[in-house]
């Protein structure tokens, strides 16, 4: 699979059924319903490796699995039709991998079985060019996705020569391969990966380990460590596909085997929820300041996120607003207000942002609204929020404060 970014399409071709049938189907999924675009273009074929080209708006398959053996030929998709493109490049070959170098204007192909190979070829549109041999070591079965981000190939696991699962994870800047990480996922093979652009980590699911267990754990890459993230999800499974919409904020997976001989037709998406509202800390006076999400109010972009804050004591109340829990200037986080007449009390966020105020909406209470605009660039930023209200008499500062609430900010 993978994400037309011009069509704001998910396109999938091609795979294997039941019986070891090759397919040679086009479908194309909007985020609501899956719609068989193509009867007709590449021959059936599974194995086979796609990877969607945004500075001229095609999706490319090359090569794969028929029943007449390994197949060598690129095609083109445009979003009407399939288009087979004369090109010589890369010996024909099954369970490469490839993805597009958006910075670079090149589809990235590597390895692959033909048998076990470790060369490293682009597709400009017109020309394939070998440009690495070596890198990696040879491999099948592995996968791939471009981090835009730090402009780098991403290449996790696959199947070497001796038939033992690989775990490594390799970049590749366009000139040259290097071992990123040794730790992280399992060794697997028949995984499946995809960048997801607004949280800049490359997110991968599943495949198989080598005691042929299907796998159903979720990693994500920052371009310095993996981390599992631990949520439910699609069942085990490999051989499936994967792609990221970046016009919905979602990672979809569809299809894979459950089995040797089960085949899924589930259509999964994987995203952050649409915002977290969490309280921590305690406020203080009698009764304490409490800062909680208004009604059910919970930060997603292109909303009004709200927060209520009760127990004012006297009128004047306002809000402070952090980006760290853990540190404000040489203070360590939570910070007793003691030495400011204020026993008790405890600063529980960095305040880069204080006095900022709030509505009254009745006696002893007020409401902090804040629109979040719809930027996918604020999806997953965190954000510390406290509560100030004067009240004279509590202590020698006469200032009570709340307790914290942190807003992950959601999809929409």
């Amino acid at each position: 699979m993978a994400y037309d970014t011009h069509r704001d399409r998910t396109v999938l071709f091609g795979g294997q059924a039941s019986g070891n049938v090759a397919l040679g189907d086009t479908w194309e999924w909007d985020g609501t319903t899956w719609t068989q675009v193509a009867s007709t273009g590449p021959a059936p074929r599974y194995w086979h490796a796609m990877a969607y080209d945004s500075l001229r708006n095609r999706t490319v398959v090359f090569g794969g699995r028929a029943a007449s053996g390994n197949l060598g030929d690129t095609w083109e998709w445009d979003g009407t039709s399939w288009a087979l493109l004369p090109a010589i490049g890369p010996s024909a070959r099954n369970s490469h991998a490839m993805t597009f170098d958006s910075t670079r204007g090149k589809t990235v192909l590597f390895g692959g079985f033909s048998p076990y190979l470790d060369d490293t070829w682009e597709w400009d549109g017109t020309t394939w060019t070998q440009v690495a041999a070596g890198g990696p070591p040879p491999r099948n079965t592995h996968a791939m996705a471009y981090d835009s981000h730090r402009q780098r190939t991403v290449l996790f696991g696959g199947n070497d020569a001796t038939g033992l699962n690989m775990g490594d994870t390799w970049e590749w800047d366009g000139a040259v391969w290097t071992q990123a990480a040794t730790t992280g996922p399992s060794d697997r093979r028949y995984h499946a990966m995809a960048f997801d652009s607004q949280r800049q980590r490359i997110v991968l699911f599943g495949g198989r380990s080598l005691a042929t267990t299907n796998l159903a754990d979720t990693w994500e890459w920052d371009g310095t460590v993996w981390t599992q993230v631990v949520t439910p999800g699609p069942a085990p499974r490999r051989q499936h596909g994967m792609a990221y919409d970046s016009q919905r904020f979602r990672t979809v997976l569809f299809g894979g085997r459950s089995s040797f001989a089960g085949y899924t037709g589930d259509t999964w998406e994987y995203a952050l929820p649409p915002g977290i509202a969490t309280t921590y800390g305690n406020g203080c006076g009698s009764p304490a300041l409490a800062l909680t999400p208004a009604g059910n109010s919970v930060p997603t972009l292109g909303t009004t996120a709200q927060l209520a804050l009760t127990n004012i004591p006297a009128g004047l109340a306002f809000v402070a607003i952090g980006w760290s829990d853990t540190a404000a200037g040489p203070w360590t986080l939570p910070y007793p207000l003691t030495t400011f007449g204020m026993p008790g009390c405890d600063l529980l966020q960095s305040a880069e942002l204080t006095g900022v105020p709030v509505a009254p909406s009745g006696p002893g209470s007020a409401v902090y609204s804040l629109a979040l605009p719809n930027w996918a660039s604020l999806i997953g930023v965190q954000i510390y929020l406290q509560g100030w209200a004067l009240a004279p008499g509590a202590n020698p500062a006469d200032i009570i404060v709340s307790n914290g609430v942190e807003w992950v900010l959601g999809n929409p």
